[in-house]
């Protein structure tokens, strides 16, 4: 079969950081972590396989945790680090193939964390039961769990994230107490808040897991960068490098081998899995690494293609696809940017902080619900500054504003696996993914009211960019879907395999119904929920068999 190209572990090498994590921490699997069986094996070190490696720690479990990318340098932007992750086959906008797929944000320690916005925001309670207003045919878009179960959660993260703002209009009494004080809006922001109210919106500030001050031993945020494209150079960003895995990397109970590729989950009985089977990518040797209690973490097309490849006399069609759901039911989240500029004084021009810092500081949700958008529901719209220095606009200030919406939840989009193998002799992923004309109707009207508030704003040079949402995105979901019926889902409420009892998926694949809104809080938050419940099941299956 033909091979696709894809990064070369020496590619990888050039862009790592040569100094390990901290002694828990090193590129290459080893003998050692190979030839023992750990309470935990978690497969992914994005916003997800963090938060639940570090509550499973310390909790006093032995964790092992693999990471096919390597650590980054400080030096290395964003566009580097997405040269150096796997593509995928893909359908473009006209819905012909391509092998320019992108199923991940960036491959490397910390995933996407360390790029993003620090975006986070908390779902509404319309994001787990939209049946009123989401209609599909075969398909469960209400959570298993509710807004109120997920809500403890959120505080906890909220909290260690050091996230700041963001109290939406409507926001339930009690959650403010867990966040700090919002980031000053930007010059482009002040200009949208004061074009928004005009309008009758009720903007508030974007919540960011951004320190506005010193919080847990991370500096505040002082504005120097682009923060959605570079590594954080002060730590003030809440990824999950500096704020769950350094911390863990001195722990004796924790173990952390990057450039380590999960190929495939073996099972030596049904009902559960024995074993993971790894590639080291430094040496080019497989392993197999034995656990009690395996999880899954690597984003939502990453996992479905891992079950999917995971092919046993037990599980003849994958891993976890005992109902044939693996990989179906795939979201992306429809969005657009749409800019402008306005006239600005000199002074604020000429600051060089005008375009720098936190990426959005205001927030409108004032069409999250709204019976004029096609099919009575809209999405959010934002401040999101550049994250390109070519692309600055120096002579004007631009006011640049992304919406983005939920996506109607089809067992049509999916993630599945190709006759072409790649680098590593695997079968490439595919993507397979049409947007619903209803969504699409509703991304005109969000675009549609983005362009009147710049034109409150009195903007000119009004213009929309497509974001490639078709292609792949930052916000995956729905491939392992969770539910009470394990014929019409992969996972249960805990996020639990219903045909493989001690493997868990944390990552966004869980999800029934995407949610309009950045989803990496509610990611982890389901993350958190989950690992407390393995810690404790592992707890009492100890105390049984002692």
């Amino acid at each position: 079969m033909e091979r696709l190209r894809g990064p070369s572990p020496l590619e990888n090498t050039a862009a790592r950081h040569p100094a390990p994590l901290g002694p828990a921490h090193r590129d290459g699997l080893g003998p050692e972590a190979a030839d023992r069986v750990w309470d935990v094996c978690v497969i992914g070190s994005g916003a997800s396989g963090a938060v639940a490696a570090d509550r499973l720690v310390r909790q006093g479990l032995d964790v092992l945790m693999i990471e096919e990318g390597f650590r980054l340098a400080p030096h290395v932007g964003l566009d580097e680090a997405e040269s150096l992750s796997r593509q995928a086959l893909a359908r473009d906008d006209d819905g012909n193939w391509t092998d320019e797929g992108w199923p991940w944000t960036t491959s490397n320690l910390g995933g996407g964390t360390v790029y993003y916005g620090g975006a986070s925001f908390r779902y509404r309670p319309f994001d787990f039961d939209p049946g009123e207003l989401v209609h599909t045919d075969g398909v469960d878009v209400r959570w298993p769990y509710t807004l109120a179960d997920l809500a403890p959660y959120y505080e906890v993260l909220e909290r260690r994230l050091g996230v700041c703002g963001g109290d939406a209009p409507g926001t339930a009494r009690g959650s403010r107490h867990s966040r700090g004080p919002a980031h000053q809006p930007s010059p482009a922001a002040r200009v949208l808040r004061a074009a928004g109210e005009s309008l009758g919106y009720r903007p508030f500030p974007t919540p960011l897991a951004i320190n506005r001050d010193p919080h847990d031993g991370r500096a505040a945020c002082n504005r120097d960068s682009l923060c959605v494209s570079h590594l954080c150079p002060t730590g003030a960003k809440g990824d999950v490098v500096s704020v769950f895995l350094a911390p863990l990397a001195a722990h004796p109970n924790f173990a952390l081998r990057t450039g380590v590729r999960a190929l495939r989950l073996e099972q030596d009985r049904s009902g559960e899995v024995a074993a993971v089977r790894c590639l080291d990518r430094q040496t080019g040797q497989a392993h197999r690494i034995r656990a009690r209690v395996h999880v899954v973490a690597c984003n939502a097309i990453q996992s479905a293609a891992l079950l999917l490849r995971s092919r046993t006399p037990y599980s003849p069609d994958g891993v976890g696809n005992h109902s044939h759901m693996v990989g179906r039911g795939l979201c992306m989240k429809l969005s657009e940017y749409v800019s402008g500029t306005v006239d600005a004084e000199p002074a604020v021009l000429a600051d060089p902080r005008t375009n720098t810092g936190p990426f959005s500081t205001v927030a409108f949700l004032d069409h999250y619900l709204d019976p004029d958008c096609p099919s009575g529901f809209g999405g959010l719209i934002y401040e999101s500054k550049r994250d390109q220095q070519h692309k600055l606009v120096h002579d004007a200030l631009e006011l640049r504003i992304e919406t983005i919406l939920a996506d109607h939840p089809s067992l049509d989009n999916r993630v599945g696996l190709s006759e072409h193998l790649d680098e590593d002799g695997m079968p490439a992923v595919v993507i397979d993914y049409t947007p619903d004309p209803r969504d699409l109707d509703r991304l005109r009207y969000m675009t549609g009211r983005c362009e009147r508030l710049l034109r409150t704003a009195g903007a000119r040079g009004i213009r929309r960019r497509s974001t490639g949402f078709t292609q792949g995105s930052s916000h995956l979901h729905g491939t392992c879907r969770a539910g009470h019926d394990p014929a019409r889902s992969v996972v249960d409420a805990w996020g639990r395999v219903h045909s493989a009892d001690n493997v868990y998926i944390v990552d966004g694949s869980f999800m029934p119904y995407p949610g309009g809104l950045n989803p990496t809080l509610t990611i982890q938050a389901h993350a958190l929920r989950t690992s407390r419940a393995i810690a404790s099941h592992l707890a009492a299956d100890r105390a049984a068999h002692v």
